[in-house]
């Protein structure tokens, strides 16, 4: 990670600055300048235009129940691509232009999501066990009435071994429940 960091902080600078240096020898100082502010307003012009797009994308996506996970990674992609074309130099610039136009952003945001994806699944399935987001719930069975006495609370018996008593003494480890609290909503019918 420290690598990572002195590689974005040190060297992407110092190579910038030779670049800088290297094309203002060749084509003059003010030209160089010039070009450097043109590629910042440009790429600011051309994230914001991208950033619609796929922000329509999103919602369109949305209504119609699909989640929008490649474009919500183009998003990702165009934000970023948009502080590299407002960086002044031309490696940055580039690498900028590559984030954000189409026919390079959407195979690039397809890697990205398929490496989030399996990062996130392999730290789920360590050795601690769990389901695919790392989380482990332990539940208790209750029988689920809703009319009749009210029912005892299902945690006083509780001991500190995490086992759970019933009413005849016997006494039941808790079982292992994947608990999902979103649920896609159907729209309602337009009246």
């Amino acid at each position: 990670m420290f690598s990572r960091l002195f590689l974005l902080f040190t060297l992407i600078p110092v190579l910038e600055l030779y670049t800088l240096v290297q094309v203002g020898s060749v084509i003059g100082a003010p030209s160089t300048i010039l070009i450097v502010i043109l590629t910042g307003v440009a790429g600011a012009w051309l994230a914001r235009m991208e950033g619609f797009n796929t922000m329509m994308k999103v919602r369109e996506s949305l209504n119609q129940g699909r989640m929008p996970a490649d474009e919500l990674v183009e998003g990702l992609l165009i934000l970023v691509a948009g502080i590299l074309l407002l960086t002044p130099g031309f490696i940055t610039d580039c690498m900028g232009l590559i984030m954000l136009l189409p026919f390079t952003r959407k195979p690039l945001a397809r890697v990205l999501r398929k490496q989030m994806s399996a990062s996130v699944q392999m730290q789920g399935t360590g050795a601690r066990g769990g389901n695919a987001a790392g989380f482990t719930y332990y539940t208790w069975h209750s029988s689920g009435q809703t009319n009749g006495p009210a029912q005892p609370d299902p945690f006083a018996n509780l001991g500190r071994n995490g086992l759970h008593g019933d009413a005849d003494g016997a006494k039941e480890p808790p079982r292992k429940a994947m608990v999902i609290d979103c649920e896609p909503i159907e729209p309602d019918d337009k009246k």
